[in-house]
């Protein structure tokens, strides 16, 4: 009976190591440009009708690109994109102003903390702004711009913003 529960034990763990390793293997930083690209694609958001339209648009890719489904053996099938970095997409994607006649998508400058330098100002960017992988050296490098909607320019300008290049917000902070 125990030997039998570590044999089921281990062939669980073998079964499921596959789908662990390719969700290891697919990270969202080096994948957005490319992912960003087919969005642009198939959901231009220039020529977006309403905003609702634009975001049915670019959930309806990030369903075919993302997630694991059983395929006809019933192993899994993983897609190229992770859910997490779908949802990092998808929730960019929402606070953008694509579909809405006047706004624009403002980038708010947000302060990050400088983490894990040993030593701040030293001229070595050893640390990371805190929730990115951003290297920096001070509070000064960790300055980040977040996406938001605006209804104008001015009240972009208004609220500390500069208005982003263009009206999503996945491209519009972009340095």
């Amino acid at each position: 009976m125990m030997f039998e529960r570590i044999a089921l034990s281990t062939a669980l763990a073998f079964l499921l190591m596959p789908t662990a390793a390719l969700a290891a293997k697919r990270s969202c930083g080096d994948d957005r440009a490319a992912l960003q690209a087919e969005i642009d694609t198939a959901c231009p958001c220039a020529s977006a009708t309403s905003r609702s339209a634009y975001l049915r648009c670019v959930g309806n890719k990030l369903r075919d690109l993302s997630g694991c489904r059983k395929g006809p053996d019933g192993a899994p099938i993983c897609r190229p994109v992770s859910r997490s970095c779908a949802t990092t997409v998808r929730r960019a994607a929402s606070q953008s102003a694509c579909g809405e006649a006047g706004t624009v998508a403002c980038c708010i400058p947000h302060q990050h903390d400088c983490a894990n330098d040993p030593k701040l100002a030293d001229g070595k960017k050893e640390g990371t702004c805190s929730g990115t992988k951003i290297p920096c050296d001070s509070m000064a490098d960790c300055v980040l711009p977040r996406c938001r909607q605006a209804s104008s320019a001015a009240r972009c300008t208004q609220i500390g913003g500069k208005v982003g290049s263009s009206q999503d917000c996945n491209t519009a902070c972009s340095p």
